[in-house]
C-alpha cells in the first residue's frame, strides 16, 4: 500500500508575526483514514530549500493537527510546507506532499542580474514511441524558466512543409497527431511570445503498437491498438497483454494471442476500476513496449456537503454542516477555513482530493493539482486526460515494474518514540518501568546486557517529563540510584530541491528555482509610501538587518526543538560578572529585579516590580514545587531569553526560557530528577485569533476570520459550529477540507452573504 498525505493550513498568505495553524490527513491507498502511521514530520523551507521550521505531528485516526509559528526570523517570500510518513520513503525522495506558503512583506531590494530566458520544449508520444505510416498522436509541454507558457506550434517536414498546426490548450499543455511517414524526418517549430524554437520530432519505428486511450465515455475506457502493415504482416510477437494497475491494485488483465487487424478496439467497464489515476502498461511477450496514465471518476465515493445558519445569537452565528454519501449520511473528519468573502489569503493549488487521488500517481510537478477537481472547470477532465499524456513511460522491465508496484521495504510506518539509557550501578533487578508526572506506570522494559534499557514505541510530547524506575515482582518501586539517559535528539535538518519538484529543468540538472520575493500590490499600506530612501541606504539597512536575521535565526533553529514559539522571546544579556563567577540563577533573576516569593513554604513564584515571572529550563516548565531547588550555575547556562505579556499599568506577565550549554553534563534531568523527553511530538496549540485581527491594522484582505480544524460529524452526519456575528455581516468563505472514516474525500468551497 501506499500513504498519502494532505495537509490544510488556515490560509496559503501570511504576515511575518502570523502562526500557520494546519490539519494533517493521512490516508491508505484506497483513502481510508490510516490506521498504522503515527507521526508525521512536517517541514517548512525556504525558496532557496533550506529548512526553516519542523514539527513532529501526532497521528490518531488519520489526522492530527500542528503550527509554525512565525517571527522576525522569517523573511517575506514564498515558502514550501511538506509533509511526509517515514513509510512514504520507501517510493522515492520525491515522493510527498508539497504546497507553496507565501509570506507578506515589503519588497526587498535585491540586487540581482536579470536571469537569462531558459526555454524548455518536451515531447511526449502517447504510448511511449512513434511507429511509421500510421497516426501518431504527441502531447506537447512548454516551459519559460520552469513555469509553464502558452504557445503556437506547426510540424514541419524535411522539405519545410507544414504538415500540422497546434496550440497549447491549458498551462502550456498541448497535443497533435500525424501520419509519420517512413523515411521521413520531422520537426516541432514552437512560437512563444516573440521567440521561435525548434526541436526534433522524435525518430519513428520501422515496427511496432501505438496504444491511444479515449476516456470520454461515462461508461467505458476505450483502448485502441493500432500497427502499421510491416507489422501486421510479420508479427514477430505471439502474446500481447493489457496491465490495468494502481499501485499495488491490478485490475484488468487482457490477453491477445495476436493481433488480427491493423486497428484494434478494448473496452472496459470504469465500474471495476478505484477513483483516481491508474497505469495502463502493454507487454508484448512479457517485455514492456507501451504505457499510458488516465483518470477514473468512479462516483461511488461521492460526498456532498450542505451549510446552513441554525441560530443567530447576539454576539455569535451558529452553522450546521451536513455530510451525505451516495445512500447514507457521512462519519466525517473535517477542517474549515472561515474567511471574509472577498479574501486573497487563500489561494489553493492543493485540495485533499488532488493530493490523495493525483498527486501519488504523477512525477513531477503540476502547476495547479486543484483546478482538475474543481467541477466548474467545465473542460477539467480533457486537461486532466492532457497532463496524464504528457507524463511518459518508464520503459522498464516487467521486473522492474513489479518493484516499483510492490518496492523493498526499507522503511516501517512510525508509531512512536524510544528512550534508552543505561544503569550504572550493580543491581539484581531486571524489571523497569516508565512513569510520567502523573504517576501512572506508561510502559515496561527489562534490563539489557544488567545494564541498558530502551523503552520503545512511546507516545510522548516534547518537554514531558519522566522517571525510570525499578519494580519488583510485588509491584514495589524504587528508584536506580545511577541512571544515565541517552539524550541525542533527532534534530536532522534537511534541504529541500526545489528544482527536482518544480521542473524547472527538464534534465533535472539540481539548479534551485529562480529567486524571488513576493511583493504588495501598489495600493498597499505598507509599502515605502514617501520614496524618500536612495538605494545606498537601502543597501545599508539590508546588509544590517541581514546580519542580525542571521543571529536570529541560528538562534530560533536551536532552541526551536525545545521551544515552539522561542521566535517570540528575545535575548537577555547576561554580565560578564555572573558567567565567571560561582553564581546562580536566582542571583541573575535578582539582579533583574525578580525574588522568590512564598505565601506556604511549599509553592514558590518570581515576583518583580513588573510582575510575575514563569521559569523555563530547557523548555520544561519549572512547576511551583520546584523552583526552590532549582542550583544550576550561570556558568551552566548558554542563553536566557524572554517573552512580556500582557504589561499594562507597569504589571504584567514575564516568561524566562533558560537554556544550558552543550557541556553541561549529559544527565539534565538531575535538574530535577527526571528525565526531560527531547524526541517526541509536538503539541498543537488550541487556534486563537490574532491580535491584529481585532486591530484591523492589516488588509482586510488577508486575514483570516476562523479556522475550526476539528469538526467530526455525528451518526446523523451533522457538525455545528459558531463564529462572531460581527465577522459574518459582510459574506464568508467556507474553505472545507476532509474525509470519512469510509474513504470519501470532502473538498468544497462555499460562499455565503
Amino acid at each position: 500500500m501506499k500513504e498519502k498525505v494532505y495537509v490544510h493550513t488556515n490560509k496559503t498568505s501570511y504576515f511575518p508575526d502570523d502562526i500557520i495553524w494546519f490539519k494533517a490527513y493521512v490516508g491508505d491507498s484506497i483513502n481510508y483514514p490510516s490506521t498504522r502511521t503515527k507521526i508525521l514530520e512536517v517541514r517548512l523551507f525556504d525558496e532557496n530549500g533550506d529548512q526553516m521550521f519542523a514539527r513532529t505531528i501526532s497521528i490518531t485516526d488519520g489526522t492530527g493537527l500542528g503550527q509554525f509559528e512565525l517571527n522576525d526570523a522569517i523573511a517575506p517570500g514564498t515558502y514550501y510546507l511538506q509533509a511526509r510518513t517515514n513509510y512514504m520513503r520507501n517510493f522515492g525522495e520525491e515522493y510527498q506532499y508539497l504546497q507553496e506558503i507565501t509570506i507578506l512583506g515589503e519588497k526587498s531590494f535585491n540586487i540581482s542580474k536579470e536571469e537569462s530566458l531558459k526555454y524548455d520544449i518536451q515531447l511526449f508520444p502517447e504510448s511511449g514511441n512513434l511507429v511509421e505510416d500510421i497516426e501518431n498522436t504527441l502531447g506537447i509541454k512548454a516551459l519559460l524558466n520552469g513555469k509553464s507558457i502558452d504557445f503556437q506550434g506547426s510540424i514541419i517536414n524535411g522539405e519545410g512543409e507544414t504538415i500540422t498546426t497546434f496550440q497549447s490548450e491549458h498551462e502550456g499543455l498541448g497535443r497533435f497527431s500525424f501520419v509519420y511517414k517512413k523515411g521521413e524526418t520531422y520537426r516541432a517549430r514552437i512560437k512563444v511570445k516573440d521567440t521561435v524554437l525548434e526541436q526534433a520530432v522524435p525518430a519513428a519505428s520501422e515496427k511496432g503498437v501505438v496504444l491511444s486511450i479515449d476516456n470520454s465515455d461515462e461508461e467505458f475506457l476505450q483502448v485502441n491498438l493500432k500497427v502499421n502493415e510491416a507489422t501486421f504482416y510479420n508479427q514477430i510477437y505471439s502474446n500481447y497483454t493489457l496491465l490495468y494497475h494502481q499501485d499495488r491494485q491490478l485490475f484488468q488483465l487482457y490477453s491477445v494471442a495476436r493481433l488480427d487487424s491493423v486497428t484494434s478496439l478494448i473496452k472496459t467497464r470504469k465500474n471495476v476500476f478505484l477513483d483516481g489515476v491508474h497505469t495502463l502498461t502493454l507487454f508484448a511477450d512479457d517485455r514492456p513496449i507501451a504505457q499510458r496514465k488516465f483518470y477514473i471518476e468512479t462516483g461511488r465515493k461521492k460526498a456532498l456537503i450542505f451549510l446552513e445558519k441554525s441560530k443567530i445569537d447576539a454576539d455569535s452565528v451558529s452553522y450546521r454542516l451536513l455530510s451525505r454519501g451516495r445512500k447514507k449520511n457521512l462519519n466525517a473528519d473535517l477542517s474549515i477555513s472561515i474567511l471574509h468573502k472577498k479574501s486573497k489569503a487563500v489561494h489553493l493549488k492543493n485540495t485533499i482530493k488532488s493530493a490523495f487521488l493525483l498527486r501519488p500517481h504523477v512525477r513531477g510537478y503540476i502547476e495547479n493539482p486543484a483546478y482538475y477537481f474543481n467541477i466548474e472547470n467545465e473542460k477539467r477532465k480533457e486537461h486532466l486526460d492532457l497532463l496524464l499524456l504528457t507524463q511518459g513511460w518508464t520503459g522498464y522491465t516487467l521486473d522492474e515494474i513489479i518493484k516499483e508496484i510492490n518496492p523493498i521495504e526499507k522503511y516501517a510506518f512510525k508509531t512512536g518514540f524510544e528512550l534508552k539509557g543505561k544503569i550504572s550501578e550493580e543491581t539484581k533487578r531486571k524489571k523497569l518501568v516508565l512513569i510520567p508526572d502523573d504517576l501512572r506506570i506508561i510502559d515496561k522494559a527489562k534490563l539489557q546486557d544488567k545494564s541498558t534499557f530502551v523503552f520503545q514505541d512511546l507516545s510522548v510530547f516534547k518537554g514531558d517529563t519522566v522517571r525510570v524506575a525499578y519494580q519488583n515482582w510485588l509491584g514495589k518501586i524504587s528508584k536506580p540510584l545511577k541512571i544515565e539517559y541517552d539524550t541525542a535528539s533527532s534534530r536532522n535538518r534537511y534541504r529541500l530541491s526545489i528544482a527536482a519538484n518544480k521542473n524547472y529543468k527538464a534534465d533535472h540538472s539540481g539548479k534551485t528555482a529562480q529567486n524571488g520575493v513576493t511583493d504588495w500590490t501598489n495600493d498597499t499600506p505598507f509599502g515605502n509610501v514617501d520614496g524618500t530612501i536612495d538605494l545606498d541606504e537601502v543597501i545599508v539597512t539590508e546588509r544590517k538587518r541581514s546580519e542580525q536575521y542571521v543571529r536570529r535565526r541560528k538562534t530560533i533553529e536551536k532552541y526551536e526543538p525545545l521551544v515552539s514559539d522561542i521566535g517570540k522571546y528575545y535575548d537577555l544579556p547576561i554580565s560578564q560578572v555572573l558567567n565567571n563567577s560561582s553564581s546562580y540563577l536566582m542571583d541573575f533573576f535578582v539582579q533583574q529585579g525578580y525574588h522568590l516569593r512564598t505565601k506556604d513554604n511549599v509553592n514558590y513564584y518570581l515576583q518583580g516590580l513588573g510582575g510575575v515571572g514563569f521559569l523555563f529550563i530547557n523548555g520544561r516548565p519549572v512547576r511551583s514545587t520546584e523552583l526552590l531547588s532549582v542550583q544550576l550555575q550561570m556558568k551552566d547556562i548558554e542563553n536566557i531569553m524572554v517573552n512580556n505579556l500582557g504589561y499594562k499599568n507597569g504589571t504584567g506577565i514575564s516568561f524566562f526560557q533558560v537554556f544550558t550549554s552543550d557541556t553541561f553534563g549529559e544527565n539534565k534531568n538531575t535538574l530535577f530528577n527526571k528525565f526531560v523527553i527531547k524526541n517526541g511530538f509536538d503539541r498543537a496549540k488550541k487556534y486563537y485569533t490574532p491580535m491584529y485581527a481585532s486591530e484591523r491594522s492589516r488588509p482586510i484582505d488577508f486575514m483570516e476570520v476562523d479556522w475550526k480544524p476539528n469538526l467530526i460529524t455525528n451518526n446523523k452526519g451533522e457538525a455545528s459550529f459558531k463564529i462572531a456575528r460581527k465577522d459574518s455581516e459582510n459574506g464568508l468563505l467556507f474553505k472545507i477540507q476532509g474525509f470519512s472514516s469510509e474513504g470519501h474525500l470532502i473538498s468544497k468551497t462555499i460562499l455565503t452573504d
